[in-house]
């Protein structure tokens, strides 16, 4: 049965981070993921809860207690626990900084972000659609 270390090495080179971007994304430093995946440090309960939402995974996966990545999965519920694009959104270093700060935001403020997010795709759509026009 894979080690911790071996299914974080292996779960990071899925989403075709290195252990640096990786470190950078959940704010802890590249010795501590290399110590993880040599299985000579073991994150503690908070890190290893924060690795398997990241990874969307259970934490018993990442522990080696199931074989199943995704809970859901063990219990034969079929399906990611979020969708593929959000989870490029998510790992893409220009916006996971970012997405960082949502948590920390009030309800009234996480609204205000959302709507402004939208007046900027909506701008971005009409952009690229005079583009496509003109071609």
């Amino acid at each position: 049965m894979p080690s911790f270390g071996e299914r974080l090495a292996y779960l990071r080179n899925q989403r075709g981070l290195s252990q640096a971007e990786l470190a950078r994304l959940l704010d802890v430093g590249q010795s501590t993921i290399a110590m993880y995946e040599k299985n000579k440090r073991s994150p503690d309960h908070h890190s290893l809860i924060r690795l398997a939402d990241f990874f969307g995974v259970s934490t018993d996966y990442l522990l080696g207690r199931i074989d199943q990545p995704h809970a859901n999965e063990h219990e034969g519920v079929k399906g990611p626990p979020l969708d593929e694009k959000l989870w490029s959104v998510a790992t893409d270093p220009l916006f996971a900084d970012l997405l960082r700060q949502v948590p920390d935001l009030a309800g009234e403020e996480k609204q205000s972000l959302a709507e402004y997010w939208e007046l900027v795709l909506q701008y971005v759509r009409r952009r690229k659609g005079r583009r496509q026009e003109r071609n």
